[in-house]
This record gives C-alpha cells, structure tokens and sequence, in this order.
C-alpha cells in the first residue's frame, strides 16, 4: 500500500495525466493500424473542468449524470480518475471512475458519450474511456475494472468490449498483466 503525505497528491496527478497520454497515443495506433482516418491531432483526453461540465449541458438530448458534481468528487477522492474526450472544440465524451479504497479494482462510475448521432467519434467513447481507465488501473495496481451499476441498455455493449458478469453479478473486465 502506498504512503500517503507529501508528494502524493502530486504523484496521483502525474498518473492520471500519464494514464490519459498513454490512452491517446495508444487509441491513434490502433485507429492506424485499423485503417481508420480520424485527425488525432484534434482529438485530446482531458480532466473534467467547468468547460467540459458547461458543454455537457449542452447535450439536451441525453439524461444527463451528475456530471456537475466532479469538482467536489475530485477534492474529496484524489484518486479519482476524470476524462474529457474532445474531438477540436465539442466535447464528445466524460467519464469519472475510481479505485475508492481498493488497491484491487477501479470503478467507472460515470460514463457518458455525446447524444449527437453525428459527433465525430460516435462507438469509440466507451471503447476510449476504457482504454485510459485501464491504463490509470495498471499504475495503481488493480487487476479489475468494474462498471457500478451499468444501464441494462448497454450492457450488451459492455460484452462486446470484454466485460462479464463475474460470480457476485458484478460487470468486470480483468486487467491483462495483472
């Protein structure tokens, strides 16, 4: 377990960072390889600030989440991880996932794509979000990822990414390596 005081603060912020550098340049290799076009140049993973929290209320489509209550999630859970998917100036997806007080499992609690059928990266948010949340997960150790109370329409989803319904019902998907 890892010591808390000086530094740590610091430390956690420097793995979020890394775990969302390392998701972006890993999802553009795998669109490369892929053969997708997508100019990755305008596509960025971000912590959720007041601009992305004001854009997503732009979203009068969706059922929005709580997405107004990251601030106070971040001050009061240093570990939490926040992500903001920009595709140039419209946000196309959030996500907010934590470890709590486990060094096992990190939990996606939130996660939200753009309602707008058309946003540039439409399918790839979950696929995304997962990707920097499994990065996150391997630097603090965890061996699983869960999603908290998945919506039963996107379950299905879910499967197809990975995740299955582990002994105690919860969705999971292990971390590889770990």
């Amino acid at each position: 377990m890892r010591r808390k005081g000086k530094g740590t603060e610091l430390r956690d912020q420097t793995l979020k960072s890394n775990a969302r550098k390392l998701a972006h340049k890993t999802f553009a290799k795998d669109c490369a390889a892929q053969g997708l076009e997508i100019d990755m140049s305008v596509i960025s993973f971000d912590p959720i600030t007041s601009a992305a929290i004001d854009a997503s209320h732009l979203w009068t489509e969706a059922v929005l989440y709580p997405w107004d209550s990251i601030p106070d999630w971040k001050c009061k859970d240093p570990k939490g991880f926040d992500l903001a998917i920009w595709y140039a100036q419209k946000l196309c997806g959030l996500c907010y996932a934590t470890p709590r007080r486990s060094t096992v499992c990190i939990k996606i609690i939130l996660l939200q794509g753009h309602p707008d059928k058309t946003h540039p990266l439409r399918g790839s948010i979950a696929q995304m979000a997962l990707l920097a949340a499994e990065f996150y997960a391997r630097m603090l150790g965890c061996k699983e990822i869960e999603i908290q109370d998945p919506d039963p329409n996107v379950v299905s989803y879910y499967q197809e990414l990975g995740f299955n319904f582990d002994e105690t019902n919860r969705l999971v998907i292990y971390v590889d390596g770990q």
